[in-house]
Order: structure tokens, then C-alpha cells, then sequence
């Protein structure tokens, strides 16, 4: 199931939406986080491109999943969202698990895609990894969304962003702990245990395909990025020199212009090039 729907039978979903008759992107965000955080790609592209950013099911204001859910049921929630808007094709941006969560739209509705982003993505972790990971997730269950959101916050950001923007960390950890227990721990899990999501069907997507992550992210790995890319023919490969995995957040210019370039390449008959 993809969530609760409203009384006339329609997803209920929250997403922000550029508008336009322009070329559509859909950013998504990642586990514990919101569409808010795209602001900066957002103020980024929306010239350009009519910019759709969801909050996936159990985040900000979109329906609880079920504890069952799969990677399918959050793929489907975002199909329903694009086509709510009245959008048949978009290039899609996923950062973190929502570029788990866009592996597994682009193996389940490929005719919808133009292109297809992965930032600061897993894949094929170690069971150590694998493990210590599950491990945290135990202690979200235990004591909640924020239970380890400062250890996440040391991975994530630099010790100069640390020190030079607390307003915005007192924001994050509010957010976290903010969120749905239920659906923060589902799609923790999920996160924790599908990076390997559909590696055996990876050289079926034949859209253009851009991984990247930064060179310091400790969780979504240069190897990790590299072994991905390698899974999918043709498939473009960026590293971001001195970047953590909050890159979007800490770094924009440089991650909105790797994005703009991106979507500037994909071929004019997707509708979505440079001369489109």
C-alpha cells in the first residue's frame, strides 16, 4: 500500500511544487529530514525547472507507512505525487535513502524518468557496516527519533559548519525529534537494511544516470559511489572535494551547479535538456 488516502479515494501527500510549464524535478529528501531541506537547489532550479519535493511517507506531513513497508511502497508514494501534480515525466534527485528510495522508482515506473540523480547514496555495505547501523536503529526504537542525532550531526556536517550555523542545527535536531517515531523507525530500517536494493537489475535503467557523493562521507562512501556507478551503463560519477554528506546543505552553489549541469546534459528528447 502506498498510504492513507483522503476521502475521495486520492493519496494524501505533502510536496512543495515550482510550477510552470517548465521541464519537472523531483527532489527527494532523506531519512529524518524534510523537503525543506532542498531550499537552496530549489531557489537553484525553479528558472529553469518546475521543482516538485515530497516528504516521504512518515516524514514532515505525508501519511505514516505501514511497519511492513517496502522501498515499493515508497516509490509508489512518490509515482502518486507526480501524478497528482499532472506530471508524466521528470528527472528525479534522491539524496541519501530517498536515493534508495529513487533506485527502486526507476526498477519499478522507468518510463517515468528523464534522468536520474543519486546523492551521497549506499550500496553494498559490509555486514559490520550493515550491523552498526541496525544497531542504532535499536536505539531509535528504544528512546526515539532524536536519540542519536548529534552523532548523526558529527558525521554529517564539518566542525566549520558546526560551529558557524547553530540556528540551523537547533532547527535539524528540533525536526528529528519532531518526527513520527513509527514512521522515522520504518524507514530507518529500511535504510539500514536495502543498500543493496536491486543491484542485480541496476543495468536495466537505461535513462541518464549521475552518482556523486562527498569525498568525506563516511556513511555513503567514494567506494560505495563508484561500486553504484559501475552497476548502471554510462552512468556519470562525481566526487565533491572536502564534502561531508549534509553537501546539499553545506555546500549548495556546488551542489546546485553538479544538478543544473546534470540536467542541462540530458538529451533535448527527454524535454528536459539544454534545448528543450
Amino acid at each position: 500500500m502506498i498510504g492513507d488516502g483522503g476521502e475521495d479515494g486520492s493519496i494524501r501527500a505533502a510536496y512543495d511544487d515550482s510550477g510552470g510549464d517548465l521541464p519537472a524535478v523531483v527532489l527527494i529528501h532523506g531519512v529524518g529530514l524534510s523537503r525543506e531541506m532542498w531550499s537552496a537547489q530549489i531557489d537553484a532550479l525553479r528558472d529553469r525547472y518546475r521543482v516538485v519535493t515530497p516528504d516521504m511517507l512518515g516524514h514532515g506531513a505525508s501519511p505514516r507507512p505501514g511497519r511492513e513497508a517496502t522501498l515499493d511502497d515508497y516509490a509508489d508514494h512518490v509515482d502518486a505525487v507526480i501524478t497528482r501534480a499532472g506530471i508524466d515525466r521528470a528527472a528525479m534527485v534522491g539524496f541519501s535513502m530517498g536515493a534508495l528510495v529513487a533506485r527502486a522508482f526507476a526498477l519499478r515506473h522507468p518510463s517515468r524518468l528523464t534522468g536520474l540523480a543519486f546523492l551521497n547514496g549506499v550500496f553494498a555495505r559490509t555486514p559490520e557496516v550493515r550491523a552498526s547501523i541496525l544497531k542504532r536503529v535499536d536505539e531509535v526504537a528504544t528512546n526515539g527519533p532524536s536519540a542519536n542525532i548529534d552523532a548523526a550531526i558529527g558525521r554529517w556536517f564539518s566542525p566549520d559548519f558546526r560551529a558557524s550555523h547553530p540556528d540551523y542545527l537547533r532547527r535539524l535536531r528540533r525536526g528529528f525529534a519532531n518526527n513520527d517515531p513509527v514512521g522515522y523507525e520504518t524507514a530507518y530500517r529500511l535504510f539500514a537494511t536495502q543498500d543493496s536494493f536491486g543491484s542485480d537489475r541496476l543495468g536495466s535503467i537505461n535513462c541518464p544516470v549521475l552518482v556523486a557523493t562527498g569525498e568525506l562521507d563516511v556513511g555513503s562512501t567514494p567506494a560505495m559511489a563508484h561500486a553504484l556507478a559501475a552497476h548502471i551503463p554510462g552512468a556519470a560519477l562525481r566526487i565533491v572535494a572536502g564534502a561531508r554528506h549534509m553537501m546539499a546543505v553545506e555546500m549548495p552553489a556546488i551542489v546546485s551547479a553538479l544538478l543544473l549541469d546534470f540536467l542541462k546534459s540530458l538529451p533535448v528528447a527527454n524535454g528536459i535538456g539544454e534545448n528543450a
